[in-house]
This record gives C-alpha cells, sequence and structure tokens, in this order.
C-alpha cells in the first residue's frame, strides 16, 4: 500500500541492533505496508525475529542495493531512508518505474569517487583533510586492506563514528596505528559493524578503545593472540565486557595496586556468562599484547594460574572431590582401617590434571622448601 508518513526509530533494528519494541514495530509496518505478494506480512509483535531480519535483508538486496545485506535498519542509515522512499514499493515488488535510492557504495570507494579517494558528504573541511591524509597514510601500510575498507565502511555507513574517529586528539599516527590494530581484528573474523559497536558503545571510552586496538596492531605476536581470544569468546558483548574491564585493570596496576587489578578481573569473570578459562586468556593476551615485558614476569604468570587454580566451577568440582576423598582416608584411619597409599596418589594425579594444579605444585614446592630447611636440623638434633 502506498505510504504517506515518515518512520522514525531511536536505535538499530535487527540483527544485533537494540530491538526496542516500538522501534521493530514501526519497521515491521513498514515492511509490511511496502510489501506485495508473493511476500508474506510480519507479525507486528515488537520482536525481531529471524521473519523480521529476512525481510530486511530481501529489502536491502532488492531495494536498497547491498550485494551483502546485514539485516540491520540503522537510525539515519540508508535502509531506513529507502523505507520511508515510496518508490520502494513498486522497485520491490520488481515492476520498477523509478529510481531506487541510492546503493550502499562498496567498501574502498567514497560516495561518487572511485578509490575511495573523494570529499565524504556529512564532514567539515578540517575532518576532510583529516580523512584524505589518514587515506594515504593507510596505503602506504603493507596489507591494509580491511583496514581500508572500513575506512570507506564509515565514509559511507557510519559517518558519526567516522567522525569521532577523525577528531582523536593527537598526533596523527594514533590513528593510522589504531587502524591497523582494526585490520588485524577484521582479519581474524570480526566484522565492520563489531568494531563500530565497540568504538561506541558506552561501556568504553573512544581513546581506551583506541589504546587497546593499537595494541592489537603486531599481528606477528601478541596482538594477535590478544583478538583471537576476544573472537574465542563469540558474543559481541562479552568482548565489550572484557576490554571494559581491561581498561579498570590496566589503571589499577600502572598505579601498582595489583590486587585490586586481579580482584577485577576475579569479578568479571565470575558475572560473566563465559567459560572461566576462555575469558582469564582473553584478559592475559590483553595485558601481554599492551605490555609485552609482563609476560616474563613471573609475578603476572603466577596470578593468572592462581585465578585459573580457582575457576568457580573446574576447580569447585575438584574441591569436592578433594573434600569428600580426605575425609574418607581420615575416618579410615581414626577407626584402624588401612589407608592404601594409591588412593592419595591417584586423587593428586586427579587434581594435577584439572585446574586445582597449582595448588599440587604449590604443596610440592613447599615440601621441598621445608625438606631443605629442616631436614638436616632434624637429622642433627633428633635423629642422630
Amino acid at each position: 500500500m502506498p505510504i504517506t508518513s515518515t518512520i522514525r526509530i531511536t536505535g538499530s533494528v535487527g540483527a544485533n541492533g537494540r530491538n526496542t519494541p516500538a522501534d521493530v514495530k514501526a519497521v515491521q509496518q513498514r515492511l509490511n505496508d511496502l510489501s506485495r505478494p508473493p511476500l508474506a506480512k510480519l507479525a507486528v509483535d515488537g520482536v525481531a525475529g529471524p521473519k523480521t531480519k529476512g525481510m530486511i535483508a530481501d529489502f536491502q538486496k532488492k531495494v536498497v542495493g547491498l550485494r551483502a545485506p546485514d539485516s540491520r535498519v540503522d537510525p539515519n542509515g540508508r535502509t531506513l531512508a529507502a523505507l520511508n522512499n515510496a518508490a520502494s514499493e513498486r522497485i520491490w515488488s520488481g515492476q520498477g518505474g523509478a529510481t531506487p535510492p541510492p546503493p550502499i557504495t562498496p567498501p574502498g570507494t567514497a560516495p561518487g569517487m572511485p578509490g575511495g579517494a573523494g570529499a565524504v558528504r556529512g564532514i567539515s573541511p578540517f575532518e576532510q583533510g583529516r580523512l584524505d591524509a589518514l587515506r594515504a597514510q593507510l596505503k602506504l601500510q603493507p596489507d591494509s586492506a580491511p583496514a581500508r575498507d572500513f575506512l570507506e565502511y564509515l565514509a559511507n555507513n557510519e559517518i558519526q563514528t567516522l567522525k569521532m574517529i577523525l577528531n582523536v586528539q593527537g598526533a596523527a599516527q594514533y590513528v593510522v596505528e589504531a587502524m591497523m590494530g582494526i585490520n588485524v581484528a577484521l582479519k581474524v573474523g570480526f566484522n565492520a559493524r563489531d568494531i563500530v559497536t565497540i568504538l561506541t558503545s558506552s561501556a568504553i571510552r573512544l581513546d581506551a578503545a583506541l589504546d587497546m586496538m593499537r595494541s592489537w596492531r603486531t599481528a606477528a605476536a601478541s596482538g594477535s593472540k590478544a583478538v583471537r581470544a576476544l573472537k574465542a569468546l563469540g558474543n559481541i558483548a562479552l568482548v565489550i565486557q572484557v576490554m571494559a574491564t581491561f581498561t579498570v585493570v590496566v589503571d589499577h596496576f600502572r598505579a601498582n595496586r595489583f590486587g585490586q587489578g586481579f580482584a577485577e578481573i576475579y569479578a568479571t569473570g565470575i558475572g560473566a556468562l563465559v567459560p572461566w578459562g576462555g575469558f582469564l586468556n582473553a584478559m592475559q593476551e590483553m595485558l601481554y599484547a599492551a605490555n609485552p615485558g609482563i609476560a616474563n614476569d613471573p609475578r603476572f604468570g603466577t596470578a593468572f594460574r592462581y585465578l585459573l587454580a580457582i575457576d568457580p566451577i573446574g576447580a569447585g568440582k575438584t574441591a569436592i572431590d578433594t573434600g569428600v576423598t580426605f575425609t574418607e582416608l581420615l575416618v579410615k584411619s581414626m577407626f584402624g582401617g588401612q589407608v592404601k597409599g594409591n588412593e592419595v596418589n591417584e586423587l593428586i594425579e586427579r587434581m594435577r590434571n584439572s585446574p586445582m594444579r597449582f595448588w599440587v605444585e604449590i604443596g610440592e614446592s613447599s615440601g621441598e622448601w621445608m625438606g631443605n630447611k629442616f631436614g638436616d636440623w632434624w637429622y642433627r638434633n633428633v635423629l642422630s
């Protein structure tokens, strides 16, 4: 049916969107208004489910001109503009008769200009100058195509995020290094939308996010390991949570408040719905990437092993096993039963093959120290 009004949304709708019910209903109703048979109408229920996302993707492909639809409608984005264009109904039905809304420019090309080298609508002359300089510097970086494509993605789809980056204070090289860190993240498997979500998150200051991304640019070593550990978390919300915790931890470490820093790591790990080991691995690799010198500091390695050892799930199971087994052995010894040495050894091996391995090693080290410290004295003064 012909549309006679303009819809507005307060947040993104669809895949990885905010999906407030009112916004989702507005998009669902507009999609229904613009669609014709054989397309089935959506239930206007305020839920961004698979059918709603699928219909957004179909609209983006056939009307907006996206070759790789993202199933998402953003405020002030081109998909929303097309939803507010009455001509979209005929275009979507395949009848033509109208000029489609301008398609999303492929990555690497600024609007209306070849090669990502032209003016971008919506930014100031000062910002345009910075953008041109950044483009030129990225071209000089080896293997930087993903970063250059991301920059043009921002120019075409995320003007506000682009403006934030272009107005970052500091030397121009700072932004280049951050973009090369983003380059690593894109090569590991993050997509452009993931990076934008991180940069615009209220949980992390932009300068802090860019600082972390700068530390990722050493793709041959710790930077790549850190990004892979973050990607392994599997959920961009968890990635942001880990990165936000990292900024707090680094502040503590810089002030030599190591106990408080590791306490923050523990508190976040307890509250996060993520495997304990995966969370700690991501945090450790990020710290090593940001400050490679601490990778050789035994204090940090030991602290992370300690945190792994108090895994509330893995260590908890082994702790119960340990407590029950020792109680059983104690009862046997008290009532004259024979305690078999292999029962203790088997328990130690189970602990050694669990997150509680740390405690076994502490016990063995303490035993050796006590033997060396007091063994000779005991022999001379008691046994002789």
